[in-house]
């Protein structure tokens, strides 16, 4: 017999009252509260076993795509964060290199000694020659 009325001997016990949605634990033998009027259950002692297992099974099935999910949609965001930090880092580096002028002159040769027979061609008044370093005569 599971279910009982209000005012009757039990065992002890766990007991649902439906139309209130009162649990009553009895420890000991008793009287359950109420008139006649008043329907308990008998919850049995693993009442909580079916939920518990009934909810594991839920987020055995569930959360492995969940999760697949939620990480999909953050590595989204994530993304999308690196590539416009990218992006203004990119810009921030184009602003600050803007301002330094660079100085390119293909048409000069720095490492070729032109510079110096120049100088020496002005200094002893002669014409500049092609002959080297030591074209002082």
């Amino acid at each position: 017999m599971y279910f009982f009325r209000g005012g009757q001997i039990v065992k002890k016990g766990t007991y649902w009252e439906s139309e209130r949605n009162v649990k009553i634990v009895l420890e000991k033998d008793g009287v359950l509260p109420g008139g006649e009027k008043m329907i308990y259950f008998k919850l049995p002692e693993c009442y909580l076993l079916i939920p518990v297992l009934l909810f594991g099974l839920f987020l055995s099935m569930v959360l492995p795509y969940g999760i697949g999910v939620l990480l999909f949609f953050f590595l989204c965001a994530v993304h999308k964060m690196l590539f416009s930090f990218v992006g203004e880092c990119e810009l921030f580096a184009g602003k600050v290199l803007s301002y330094f002028t660079t100085v390119y002159k293909p048409h000069k040769a720095f490492f070729s000694g032109s510079s110096k027979k120049r100088k020496i061609a002005k200094k002893s008044g002669e014409k500049e020659k092609n002959e080297g370093f030591d074209s002082k005569k």
